[in-house]
């Protein structure tokens, strides 16, 4: 799963790596709390829902989103918390932790996405009456849940061949729509079981039309996403942002291609349920897609119980000064480097993209003028001497789209499996809710 989502606060937009994070207020417990749900062996309390739902209001109303009925937020919200509970339950009986150093280094790429350090992250969180360790704890949760989807449910995704790529890059479908368009889409889901009843079909099917039916009377889609639609993008209004054709269902590109910009599709059946789309833009883009590649080579050595980094870095240095005085690179490469597979090359590594190598790596590279020996650069694998011999844009453009449809063909399939997986899930757990009486009903297993 490799989608990247985004939540905004009043004054930061954080990332986190294809991690869906929703972070709470932290705020002190109510002397007397309430629980709201009983999801097998644990439970959610009253303030946790307020929370969540404080949460969410929040972004919500940055997103000029109308609010649903608090009922129905209720009901939204109270959803996703079990199904995280579900799963998080899960994790644990497979004892799927994640240590403080791989914690730390999630943290560190969230700030470093938002361009800050993490006394900066701290400090903007804290701006936003977030505490920073609650903050934590949910970035650690979801890595759980993360580590548990790919263990769980990735196996259970089909194999995407290269045949399969290649029948949609060269269906009718496909080439018409690839016209380097995209589609700002937002979406609502009535979601339905593998096989779904006669009964639970018509229910699905009456709910869409009434939706369509609200939705060409005037009402807002965003608030009916929060309030009705079971995908994932629910408490975001439904926003899907901006696609490419080679990023979305096939049915869905066919659906949008005969909307104008404001309307909504009439109901489409898919593999995961029901769904009823609003064309938001549409915009034209060069098709043409290029990659920065750039041509390098190296020398390893590394550091073990004998040679210590000062001990490396010495050696390397009188490496680079044998180049000075005229001994070849790739020489030096083939005898000294303890990189097996570029040594016998002379060091040569090849042309790489962005992102290849090892961050200390690819700083030092892309900072190197052309033909320059670097200074000795530490990594993780152990000390470098670096050399660019070239760089060059490529256009890599059919490589590019079949990497687009692939991931399209893994997500689609990922998430249908995911809900499946969770629908199983919540079948064979004890969920008793414990709303109000004005509440939207919340799927409960008896």
């Amino acid at each position: 799963m490799d989608k990247i989502k985004v939540y905004f606060y009043s004054s930061l937009l954080l990332f986190s790596m294809g991690l869906t994070l929703s972070p709470r207020v932290v705020e002190a417990a109510a002397p007397l709390d309430t629980v709201v749900a009983v999801v097998g062996d644990d439970v959610i309390t009253q303030s946790e829902l307020d929370k969540e739902v404080s949460y969410i209001k929040v972004q919500l109303a940055h997103n000029s989103t109308p609010l649903p009925t608090k009922a129905e937020l209720e009901s939204q919200v109270l959803n996703r918390m079990i199904d995280q509970k579900l799963e998080l339950q899960m994790a644990a009986k497979l004892n799927i932790s994640i240590d403080d150093r791989a914690l730390d280094q999630a943290m560190d790429k969230i700030a470093a996405k938002n361009q800050m350090n993490i006394a900066a992250l701290k400090q903007t969180l804290q701006k936003d009456s977030i505490n920073y360790d609650f903050y934590r704890n949910q970035v650690r949760e979801q890595l759980i849940v993360q580590q548990l989807l790919q263990r769980e449910v990735a196996p259970r995704v089909y194999d995407i061949s290269k045949q399969d790529i290649a029948n949609i890059l060269n269906s009718k479908g496909y080439q018409e729509a690839h016209q380097a368009v995209e589609y700002n889409i937002e979406d609502i889901l009535i979601a339905l079981p593998d096989e779904p009843s006669s009964d639970e079909l018509s229910a699905a099917n009456k709910k869409a039309d009434d939706i369509v039916r609200q939705l060409k009377a005037g009402a807002n889609f965003n608030q009916l996403a929060v309030a009705q639609s079971n995908g994932d993008e629910a408490l975001q209004g439904g926003a899907l942002g901006w696609r490419t054709p080679e990023e979305l269902p096939q049915v869905f590109v066919n659906a949008v291609k005969g909307l104008n910009e404001g309307e909504v599709s009439t109901p489409l059946r898919t593999g995961n349920g029901i769904h009823v789309l609003h064309l938001v833009g549409v915009k034209n883009n060069n098709e043409k897609h290029t990659v920065h590649e750039t041509q390098v080579r190296h020398i390893l050595i590394k550091t073990d119980a004998v040679h210590s980094d000062e001990t490396v870095r010495k050696q390397l240095l009188s490496l680079k000064s044998q180049m000075d005085s005229g001994v070849s690179f790739e020489q030096l490469a083939e005898k000294y480097s303890q990189d097996p597979t570029s040594a016998i090359k002379g060091g040569d590594l090849g042309w790489v993209q962005p992102g290849t190598l090892v961050p200390p790596f690819e700083k030092a590279m892309d900072a190197l003028p052309l033909k320059q020996v670097s200074a000795p650069v530490k990594s993780e694998y152990g000390w470098h001497l670096i050399e660019v011999l070239a760089r060059k844009d490529r256009d890599n453009t059919q490589e590019y789209r079949e990497l687009q449809v692939k991931r399209m063909l893994f997500e689609s399939r990922m998430d249908e499996k995911t809900q499946d997986w969770l629908n199983r899930m919540r079948a064979s757990t004890y969920i008793k809710i414990y709303l109000k009486d004005d509440a939207t009903p919340v799927k409960t297993t008896p």
